[in-house]
């Protein structure tokens, strides 16, 4: 396997056919309520942060729905140049950075709220990613994950659901090898992930208290909002 794969596909041409093709077909349907509910939750918290951060952030993909666009600082973090540009063209006012999701090129306790979609599970070190936000979180700082996950013990309808969402994206995967190539690897990457209740534990570990977590789909993704807390 290669060493980053999530980085060489969404730095390869897919990554624009999947912003342009499979995120604008979607996100209006499905994902953007799950993005929505990530904000709603986070907002609750840190009514008014400062300064907020999208981890794995694509062309903007939180940004574009969040209703203090332009009244604070926003940065997108993504490895993806090509997404990164995408975003700079559409949405002028905010910061569009490019990083590794191991390495965020932020001080310390600068953050009020972190977002981040689809995102620890193309970490090629989970632990490290999940670290570095700690870092970055000032204290009583929001962490709101939006994931894809294996199925947990006892998770119902995860089957259905997940067959219906496997059917959408191999259809996509008949358009080209680079795209089967890809789509290959995201269905690897669940498979191969924590299951919920393994992450959850991880993360209390590491200095944060759950909040919420939210199945959606029957649990084939969730949404966890988490809080620093100093240890």
């Amino acid at each position: 396997m290669k060493k980053e794969p999530a980085r060489e596909i969404f730095n390869s041409r897919f990554s624009l056919y999947y912003e342009r093709v499979i995120n604008k077909i979607a996100s209006p349907l499905i994902v953007n309520r799950w993005r929505k509910f990530l904000i709603e939750e986070s907002l609750k918290i840190v009514p008014t942060p400062k300064r907020v951060a999208d981890l794995c952030s694509g062309a903007g993909n939180i940004y574009e729905l969040f209703p203090l666009k332009g009244k604070i600082t926003f940065i997108n973090l993504d490895a993806s140049l090509p997404l990164l540009n995408l975003g700079r063209e559409k949405f002028k006012e905010t910061y569009f950075v490019r990083c590794d999701n191991k390495f965020l090129p932020l001080k310390g306790e600068s953050i009020e709220v972190l977002f981040s979609s689809f995102c620890v599970r193309n970490s090629t070190q989970p632990l490290k990613t999940v670290k570095e936000v700690y870092r970055v979180l000032k204290p009583k700082g929001v962490w709101a994950i939006l994931d894809f996950f294996p199925p947990k013990n006892g998770e119902l309808g995860y089957g259905f659901n997940f067959f219906w969402f496997k059917i959408f994206m191999k259809i996509h995967s008949l358009l080209s090898f680079q795209n089967k190539e890809a789509i290959d690897y995201l269905f690897g990457s669940i498979k191969n992930f924590y299951k919920p209740e393994e992450f959850l534990k991880i993360l209390s570990s590491e200095g944060f208290e759950v909040i919420r977590a939210k199945p959606f789909m029957g649990g084939v993704a969730w949404a966890i909002i988490l809080q620093k807390w100093e240890r």
